[in-house]
């Protein structure tokens, strides 16, 4: 019976030490993680936009990406212009390692218009931990 409590009081030891882990914190910090647009497209009917995440820290890993929203204004050949504001269909895998870049394409759900040109701003919000490596 003795030797059965010192293995409990062992494996109690071994569980409270060993089990470290660090929480993640959420930000929507530019300064941290950048979004730069590349290109906006029609596929299929669904509005469709490519870019690229830039860590600029070399201390934290994003883990992430918790929201995201764009507003897009387009202008026309006639040079009038609209917007469209809306969030991904499905936000995608995005885990960006420090200092690092990752290239995304946002898949934004139906769409009807033509456009000449296009502008992007967006926010965002993303979960990282601290630590060059995870």
């Amino acid at each position: 019976m003795r030797l059965y409590r010192m293995l409990f009081f062992a494996l109690l030891l071994v569980l409270c030490t060993g089990g470290r882990g660090m929480a993640a914190e959420v930000s929507g910090d530019p300064m941290m993680l950048e979004w730069t647009t590349t290109k906006v497209w029609l596929s299929g009917g669904d509005l469709c936009v490519s870019g690229t995440f830039e860590n600029r820290r070399d201390d934290i890993t994003v883990t992430a990406l918790n929201d995201f929203t764009m507003q897009i204004t387009f202008t026309r050949a006639d040079g009038t212009t609209y917007q469209f504001i809306g969030t991904p269909k499905r936000l995608p895998m995005c885990k960006v390692p420090a200092g690092e870049t990752k290239r995304l394409t946002l898949n934004f759900g139906s769409f009807e218009g033509q456009w000449k040109t296009w502008v992007t701003e967006q926010n965002y919000e993303f979960s990282y931990i601290n630590g060059a490596r995870w």
